[in-house]
């Protein structure tokens, strides 16, 4: 608050009690006022302690940013007479599923999990090779599996407890034959990124052995963060986005009819609302240093802020959403990129630029290869160029359109072969294409 807007007889409220009066005094070093009320008694307040009208205080917090620096968030550890906890917070930039894959694949926790030499299933099969594979182990609650820790002790066995896929993930755990701990990983998606949750519960007259080497249990999760895939997350895209908006305004003729001042008014809205990147980028420097100055006069409270002036929309308006793979949703998206990928197309998949859908495709590529899931459909992409092509296409016979749309598959160009709707076509292009290749190897 800026002492030097008060005046003397400035009407205040005591926050306590409600008690109205007015400034009668100002002392300073530290601030103090003398407040005098309509019965004449006086006393001493500070800032904090006072409402002045037409006089807006706002209150300072300390922002603290929502992802910490290096992932690494909360992490303690506690013991109570045979009772042992522990808890650990890690943030992760990248997507649920692959953390999920993670911490689920119990032939890695080896790599980062502390105390653990090997782990292995408990499999019932008669072939050695399936008793040592954690693929023919069903992972679900009361599952068996065996772990021989980091010392001389003998194999222990512990058992799945907790399954929700994508949310969370218990087992009880033994590196000696005196305690057994219950770990439970919690998923919970952010905006640019997951975060887990680690809780470790012991109890019992020797749970204080859980304790030892805290200093190392508690890094868990910053090693497991060294060999997750990362995906650049990218939360200021929509800002960007608006700013770009904004600025294009003036390229599509909708602010070019203003006169200076309101340009100076507009951009000074614009500041106010914190989209300071349209002041900088504005090229006229008259117009630029006039709204930095309104802007700073506002914040003082000697100006009032402007109104913000109408926009003719006599300018250029955008072209209309022409279809296409951008009417497509994030899901039909991932199914239109998969086919792709599983028609040999990877092209089209390594040039997405959305990296999270990126990584979705090429993840249910791999299990839909290991056969975990089936194949999607392919989506329907409602182009306004198909109605184009199928006037050229009505004065195009089958023999020309095969060999105009083979060319295009030896090139990597499947998206009009896939969208075709007669499927003996379909096919006999793209078995030409098969032995093209072939014969080009």
């Amino acid at each position: 608050m800026i002492l030097n807007r008060i005046e003397l007889g400035t009407t205040c409220t005591v926050r306590e009690n409600g008690q109205s009066g007015k400034v009668a005094k100002i002392f300073f070093y530290p601030t103090t006022f003398e407040v005098q009320f309509s019965d004449g008694s006086t006393k001493h307040y500070s800032s904090k302690d006072l409402d002045f009208d037409g006089i807006e205080q706002k209150k300072v917090a300390l922002q603290l940013p929502q992802i910490p620096e290096n992932g690494i968030g909360k992490s303690w550890s506690d013991w109570t007479p045979f009772k042992s906890e522990s808890h650990i917070e890690h943030h992760f930039s990248s997507s649920k599923e692959i953390i999920w894959d993670m911490i689920t694949s119990l032939d890695m926790y080896n790599v980062w999990f502390h105390g653990i030499q090997r782990a292995l299933p408990i499999v019932e099969s008669d072939r050695y090779v399936h008793k040592y594979s954690f693929n023919q182990l069903e992972l679900k609650p009361g599952a068996y599996f065996k772990i021989r820790p980091m010392t001389i002790a003998p194999w222990f066995t512990c058992r799945v407890m907790t399954m929700e896929k994508y949310k969370q993930f218990g087992f009880s755990f033994k590196t000696t034959p005196f305690v057994t701990e219950y770990v439970h990983f919690s998923i919970e998606e952010s905006e640019s990124g997951v975060w887990i949750t680690c809780k470790r519960y012991s109890s019992g007259l020797f749970s204080i052995i859980d304790q030892f080497n805290w200093q190392k249990k508690s890094k868990i999760l910053h090693r497991l963060d060294q060999i997750v895939p990362k995906i650049n997350f990218q939360p200021e895209i929509e800002k960007t986005a608006n700013v770009e908006k904004d600025v294009n305004i003036k390229s599509n003729g909708k602010i070019d009819s203003l006169s200076k001042d309101d340009m100076v008014s507009y951009l000074v809205n614009m500041g106010l609302d914190g989209n300071m990147d349209v002041i900088n980028s504005q090229s006229d420097k008259v117009i630029r240093a006039k709204a930095k100055a309104m802007i700073i006069k506002i914040n003082r409270g000697s100006l009032d802020r402007p109104p913000m002036p109408s926009i003719s929309n006599t300018g250029n308006e955008a072209p209309a959403n022409t279809g296409g793979l951008e009417s497509l949703s994030k899901d039909d998206m991932v199914s239109y990129l998969v086919n792709m990928g599983l028609d040999g197309n990877m092209d089209v998949i390594n040039s997405q630029s959305d990296k999270v859908i990126r990584a979705k495709a090429k993840a249910m590529i791999i299990k839909v290869k290991r056969g975990s899931l089936d194949r999607p459909a392919l989506p329907n992409i409602n182009k306004e160029s198909k109605s184009i092509n199928d006037e050229t296409n009505q004065t195009e016979t089958d023999e020309q359109k095969m060999e105009r749309l083979i060319a295009k598959g030896i090139n990597g160009n499947m998206d009009e072969i896939n969208a075709l709707d007669n499927k003996v076509l379909r096919g006999k292009i793209k078995a030409a294409i098969v032995k093209a290749k072939r014969k080009k190897t």
